[in-house]
């Protein structure tokens, strides 16, 4: 059977003519419309819908094809369906991936083919096609799928990789540092989870394009989650100065111990996500509502660029996962201003904002635009280290010594009983 509809971006006066066409096809002739029928740039949509007549299974294979008409043409279509042999196989090549996108269908497809006393034909379907590979090569390349990528390598692509792992490596340096802080992590754990994303994900990773490794809003979540988890305990410290009432943090006070809580967050992350690629539970994403996302984007943009302002105005300032907290605290402590981090802080802002607008205007300064950020760290650091009265007398703050080497291994330092602590920020960061 075949169902053939035409639609255009105006009606036209009569209706499709069909002819037959050799081999078994169909052809379709557009009736000529009159004058400006198909003017501005009028569309014609024609679609074939064939059901393989005989099958129980009642699988249906659509094709589309979008028509330029001229408004005074009379042009024809022909379209031939498919051998039924050909049916058959782009039918079983579809139903395989459905089944193989979601174990669960497949599962249910299973139990209602035994019970209906129909052909296991859902197993059968699951069975990838490889050509002349073996099942364990098949599942090795899509566990690791640099198996796949890495033989096709040629000198062009490992050169243009060079250049973009040096570049990408150099500025991600103070940006992972960056998010450390907002997490409230030293430093070098946030190089660290720069580093080791990136590395696994060489080996394991599905997508070419896609960047690994810490965001903004995922730090400000781990940052806000684990605020005043440690127990008294873990962080004698912090409740002898009187808890949240002394506007001091836990991981200022107990460091290790905080690392240690932000360290098994991000494990109990890992195996969300683990299980959740396992299960094909990415469809959940799709019931996040966009203003739902887009609020959270924006208020955890707004309240991280009031959590660094402290580095611009020369005080500190407490962290605060409300805004209007926040801006109170800057209130109170404008009594502690310092001009020379907030005339430096203000010049290198500038400068980024003027960089990337002359990067967008200017062709030929494109590559300047991403490279912005390193020029100001590079200056920075060259001001900080020459001018020794910059950090002496005029308060501006620096880095400071960073400890080299390896990442240590942190699996030693876990608590079985502190997952339940991190649960709610692990699954909130697992979620984002």
């Amino acid at each position: 059977r075949t169902q053939v509809a035409v639609s255009s971006g105006r009606p036209s006066q009569g209706g499709p003519r069909p002819e037959r066409a050799p081999g078994g096809g169909a052809r379709w002739r557009a009736p000529r419309g009159p004058p400006g029928a198909m003017a501005g740039g009028g569309m014609a949509v024609v679609a074939m819908n064939q059901c393989l007549a005989g099958e129980h299974t009642g699988r249906r294979i659509s094709l589309q094809q979008d028509l330029d008409l001229e408004e005074d043409a009379n042009d024809s279509v022909e379209m031939k369906g498919l051998s039924p042999e050909k049916c058959a196989l782009a039918s079983e090549i579809l139903l395989e991936r459905q089944l193989a996108s979601n174990p669960m269908k497949a599962y249910a497809k299973v139990c209602t083919n035994q019970i209906m006393g129909h052909d296991d034909t859902a197993a059968k379907h699951l069975k990838r096609r490889g050509g002349d590979e073996s099942v364990s090569t098949r599942f090795l390349k899509s566990l690791m799928p640099i198996l796949t990528w890495l033989p096709n390598l040629t000198c062009a692509t490992v050169r243009a990789d060079i250049i973009a792992g040096i570049t990408v490596g150099v500025m991600v340096i103070p940006q992972s540092m960056s998010y450390g802080a907002i997490a409230g992590l030293p430093y070098i754990n946030g190089m660290y989870s720069a580093c080791v994303p990136t590395l696994v994900y060489a080996f394991f990773g599905q997508s070419r394009q896609l960047a690994v490794g810490p965001v903004a809003m995922v730090s400000l979540l781990v940052e806000a989650g684990l605020r005043g988890v440690l127990t008294e305990d873990q962080c004698p410290e912090w409740y002898e100065l009187g808890g949240e009432a002394s506007g001091r943090s836990q991981y200022e006070l107990c460091p290790e111990e905080y690392i240690k809580l932000a360290c098994m967050t991000a494990a109990v992350v890992g195996v969300m996500q683990i299980v959740g690629s396992i299960c094909k539970l990415g469809f959940l994403v799709s019931f996040l509502g966009h203003p739902v996302t887009s609020g959270f984007t924006s208020g955890a943009a707004i309240i991280i660029g009031l959590s660094q302002l402290k580095y611009i105005l020369g005080y500190d300032i407490p962290k605060s996962q409300f805004v209007y907290d926040s801006i109170g605290n800057i209130a109170q402590g404008l009594g502690n201003f310092k001009f020379m981090p907030f005339l430096l802080g203000c010049f290198f802002l500038a400068y980024l904002i003027g960089n990337k607008k002359l990067a967008q205007k200017y062709p030929k300064l494109r590559m300047m635009g991403p490279l912005g950020p390193l020029v100001s760290c590079f200056l920075g650091t060259m001001l900080v280290w020459g001018i020794p009265a910059l950090r002496d007398a005029l308060h501006v703050k620096y880095v400071g010594y960073i400890p080299s080497g390896l990442m240590p291994i942190s699996v030693t330092g876990f608590r079985l009983e502190d997952v339940a602590k991190v649960f709610p920020t692990a699954l909130s960061s697992c979620l984002i």
